[in-house]
């Protein structure tokens, strides 16, 4: 009985022995006769197709933002140092560093031996109103609204064209001063205004936006600023407001019927004589299309920080920065309380987009050189314009304006996005060579100066 069995048992062990020798070698651990498998091979072994896995590394640090070096020291001292040399009732200056609003300061009186300057004081501004339009027609632009190249006639009616000019005038040739239109007294109401386009002697005999017929013309904002209302279908103060006021918190206005008379500058010539706050304040508000139409020359009445704002959303290519605040704690020393201290946060902003690159970039773009006798040539843009190689900047973009004794000057440098505004009142007519107002240009350019100085 036991025989047979012990064969049998032979013969699985025989069997079991073959089938061991055919398996593949991987089924065992290397060098021993274990039947535990064998670990799998090292990643990119010979035979191997395995991808290659991404070698994640950390993300880098974001190099810090350049920080606005100006100090309120800074722009005190400009001031005291220029108003040796001049005389003036009253200026104010604000700044913008690095594509953001910097300091601000004044001197002098808002009304003589009543109110004194400040920063925020309002004053009509004069011609650099007509950047102010210029922003609100590119915008608009962006919106749909208005088309910049289409004939005016596509907003005035068929009537309104130069019977003399094969093309015909555009929103932007009157940004340029060449939309053939003369320059006639400035006036209002969209009658008076379509009657007068749709009339053969108010127009020159010239191509439309041909430079070589460049002439500065007050009357064609009059027509431009109405164009832009008849696009929007509603006053271009409002559309000011909602588009560009209202986000950055300006408090400005084409009517200075909309300001409070404690707010407002009385403007001053040199002889002493000029507008009143009070009158300026109680000017009456349009309600119709065409009734601001002689405010846009010149009328535009904003402080010089405000203005700043704006010069900000230029510099910054359409975008407007302010500082994000945090809260720091600290004791009062007299009484022991604790007091939270708000202060900006290094490299933090909000930033707000109310215009494209694009639409700065068309601001920018040079038309034609512009040639003046006894003054530096400059290059006409759409509205702005533009000088190389003044007040120590490789470029700056700039407007003036004068009028009931104000003389202003903004600017700004599009590649290190500093700029400046002033505005002053009483001072005298002096102008440089650069066209610009000498008080105005020369602490702009202590200004300049001091941004470019690196922190200690």
């Amino acid at each position: 009985m036991h025989t047979p069995l012990s064969r049998l048992g032979a013969w699985f062990f025989a069997l079991a022995l073959a089938l061991t020798a055919c398996a593949p070698a991987s089924s065992l651990s290397k060098g021993s006769g274990s039947s535990v498998p064998e670990e799998p091979p090292a990643a990119g072994g010979p035979g191997q197709s395995i991808e290659a896995l991404p070698v994640v590394s950390p993300e880098p640090e974001p190099e810090p933002q350049p920080q606005p070096v100006l100090t309120q020291k800074d722009v005190d001292e400009a001031l005291a140092r220029v108003m040796e040399r001049y005389k003036a009732a009253g200026v104010t200056v604000a700044a913008v560093e690095k594509g953001q609003l910097s300091q601000a300061g004044a001197w002098g009186w808002a009304v003589k031996n009543e109110r004194e300057m400040t920063p925020d004081t309002k004053i009509r501004i004069a011609s650099i109103s007509k950047v102010v339009i210029a922003m609100c027609a590119v915008a608009m632009a962006e919106d749909g609204v208005l088309d910049l190249d289409a004939p005016i006639s596509t907003y005035w009616g068929a009537g309104a064209v130069n019977p003399y000019s094969k093309g015909q005038p555009t929103a932007r040739t009157f940004m340029t001063h060449t939309s053939s239109i003369k320059n006639l007294d400035t006036t209002r109401g969209l009658s008076k205004l379509r009657g007068i386009l749709q009339s053969k002697s108010s127009w020159r005999s010239m191509e439309p936006g041909n430079g070589g017929y460049w002439s500065y013309s007050n009357f064609g904002m009059c027509v431009l600023g109405t164009t832009l209302e008849l696009a929007y279908d509603g006053l271009l103060d409002d559309y000011l407001q909602k588009r560009f006021l209202e986000p950055i918190g300006a408090r400005a206005s084409f009517c200075g019927g909309r300001l409070e008379e404690d707010e407002v500058a009385t403007l001053y010539t040199t002889g002493g004589g000029g507008r009143s706050a009070a009158d300026h304040a109680a000017q009456r508000i349009p309600s119709k299309i065409g009734d601001t139409a002689s405010y846009f020359p010149g009328g535009y009445t904003t402080s010089a920080v405000d203005m700043a704002k704006l010069v900000a959303v230029l510099a910054n290519d359409g975008v407007y920065k302010e500082p994000v605040y945090g809260y720091a704690q600290v004791r009062d020393m007299e009484n022991g309380t604790e007091l939270a201290v708000a202060e900006p946060l290094p490299g933090k902003f909000k930033e707000t987009r109310l215009l494209t690159e694009e639409s700065v970039s068309e601001l920018e773009t040079p038309q034609f050189t512009v040639r003046l006798e006894g003054y530096a040539p400059f290059e006409q843009c759409l509205i702005l314009r533009r000088q190389e190689d003044v007040m120590d900047q490789e470029v700056l973009y700039y407007h003036t304006g004068s009028a009931y004794g104000v003389f202003s000057l903004m600017t700004y440098n599009p590649v290190t996005k500093n700029g400046v505004v002033v505005i002053t009142t009483g001072a005298s007519r002096n102008m440089n060579e650069h066209g610009m107002y000498a008080l105005c240009y020369d602490l702009m350019e202590i200004l300049y100066e001091k941004m470019e100085e690196q922190p200690v």
